[in-house]
């Protein structure tokens, strides 16, 4: 057999898309599994810290107890700048399929979102050949794999987060030319990996839906308040046109899995239209008296080349190093940084963090910040509250709506033994008022800040939609299973392997009906 468990993920896919789009019968791979196997409704991190899901996903354990939340730029305890997270603080021994390895299963991980190499591993990986997030290098185990890659398939058209870049410059219609065209080559590579011999996991995961839900949502969203009144022939059908393509890869690795593979494939979080709200905080917060640190326009072009910087494409990371030797680029990247870090100076009592969809704040503690200006305990707890209060308060210009729909501490969403990492609060805004580019109270007065800039033209962010599908021995046909969470997902294939998950916060889902299942 091929393949003994098949994972297929789709990044940041949209769930609700598939449903549509197999049952307009563009994505008939998808419509089989629902027919013949099980689907699952999963909670993700989305609604709290939205960029550990693939950690999550990986390792089966919650990212309040790794501190794993934003890759390119995160606080660590103990500094006073965001900085990105460096591969050597990435324990890959938490992965599935390394515990799989470790357990003397043969394994295969291609382009598994986040990760870095094992380099012990008992199988091949991939790391970032073709990704929307790059957080740290393309790379392989072996390592010649990586070259033989290369000389077969070359790189990916669209490198990682260029597609901002491509959306704003060469337009839509190269962005799309370029999706379509990874996804056939991925599709190709996939195909040709699994059948070289007999794995006892076979892991992968399609990149491309997660550029194309920031850049083309507008097209598929008659709402959208950009969705075009008249959209070029290129252009039409374009979310269908891929996805469609992604079915058709999959069908073909299914296939080649063979009739007795456990295949479960997996939407990781889904798309929905750009509402922005985060982007307001720092200005918020300056205004509250709690940061150091204003918003202003120059200090927003700062921080768009501090990310620039981050997704420069592979070829020209490697030149500078080379030419470098010493990492020049990353402690240029940190010295952009450091002009944009609030928690530099006690007169900072709380300050703003970068969380993806969610807002995300972190106070100035003492004894925990190296500037540290509020004691914890009675200070740290009344300054929560004010922060509660005050952001509560925050409406809409215009409708007088409120903003935010709920805001949640680090203790409540995680315990008391959470990582000193997470933020402190985490604020969801409202998804129900269109484009949040402006509050105003009281005592803040307006604040406007736009969502997009002129290298930042997206349409769509994620939402929180994930859904799983399963088939193979012993799953019954056309059911489905209770809500679970993505922490079960390592748990549930590393059980179907019989292998112990050895920790971690998830339990293995339900798939099969037999005792040997729950047994494991």
């Amino acid at each position: 057999m091929p393949a003994k468990v098949l994972f297929i993920g789709l990044d940041a896919g949209s769930a609700a898309l598939i449903h549509r789009f197999a049952g307009e019968g563009a994505m008939p791979t998808f419509a089989r599994l629902e027919r013949d196997g099980v689907l699952c409704r999963l909670e993700s991190p989305l609604r709290t810290l939205p960029g550990a899901i693939w950690p999550e996903i990986s390792t089966g354990i919650s990212s309040g107890m790794t501190g794993e939340f934003y890759h390119p730029a995160q606080i660590r305890t103990g500094e006073a700048h965001i900085r990105p997270l460096e591969e050597s603080e990435i324990d890959p021994e938490r992965y599935f399929w390394v515990k799989a390895s470790r357990a003397g299963r043969r394994v295969a991980a291609i382009d598994m979102p986040q990760t870095t190499l094992s380099p012990e591993l008992n199988g091949i990986q991939l790391c970032e050949w073709g990704l929307h997030d790059r957080n740290f290098t393309i790379a392989s185990h072996p390592p010649g794999l990586l070259d033989e890659i290369r000389a077969l398939y070359g790189d990916h058209p669209v490198q990682g987060r260029a597609c901002d870049t491509l959306a704003s410059q060469d337009g839509l219609g190269t962005l799309l030319d370029g999706l379509l065209e990874g996804c056939r080559i991925k599709s190709d590579m996939l195909a040709d990996l699994i059948g070289r011999e007999s794995w006892d996991l076979f892991t992968c995961v399609f990149g491309e839906p997660h550029c194309a839900g920031h850049q083309l949502w507008h097209l598929i969203d008659k709402s959208h308040p950009e969705h075009p009144a008249d959209t070029p022939a290129q252009l039409r059908d374009a979310m269908k046109r891929l996805y469609s393509a992604i079915d058709e890869g999959m069908g073909r690795l299914i296939a080649q899995a063979g009739p007795g593979a456990t295949v479960i494939a997996l939407a990781s979080h889904g798309i929905g239209p750009y509402i922005g709200g985060p982007q307001l905080l720092p200005e918020v917060l300056s205004r509250l008296g709690m940061a150091s640190v204003r918003d202003t326009p120059g200090r927003r072009r700062l921080r768009a080349l501090h990310d620039k910087a981050r997704y420069l494409p592979f070829g020209v990371k490697r030149l500078l190093r080379k030419a470098t030797g010493i990492g020049a680029l990353r402690r240029a990247q940190a010295g952009i940084g450091a002009l944009l870090d609030p928690f530099v100076s006690p007169a900072t009592r709380a300050g703003a963090v970068r969380n993806n969809r969610c807002g995300a704040i972190r106070l100035n503690l003492k004894g925990r910040e190296p500037f540290g200006s509020v004691a914890p305990g009675a200070e740290a707890d009344a300054l929560v509250a004010e922060l509660r209060t005050e952001l509560l308060a925050l409406r809409q210009p215009g409708s007088g709506r409120t903003i935010i729909d709920s805001i949640i501490t680090a203790g409540e969403a995680f315990g008391p033994d959470h990582h000193p990492d997470v933020p402190d609060l985490m604020i969801r805004f409202r998804a129900d008022i269109g484009r949040i580019e402006s509050c105003e109270s009281p005592r803040i007065g307006l604040v406007a800040v736009p969502i997009n800039s002129p290298g930042y033209p997206r349409t769509g962010d994620h939402v929180p939609n994930t859904r799983l599908w399963a088939t193979g021995p012993g799953i019954p046909a056309g059911r489905r299973l209770p809500d679970g969470g993505v922490l079960d997902i390592a748990p549930t294939i590393l059980a179907l392997l019989g292998v112990p998950p050895g920790g971690g916060d998830g339990r293995p889902l339900p798939l099969q009906a037999c005792g040997a299942f729950a047994a494991a």
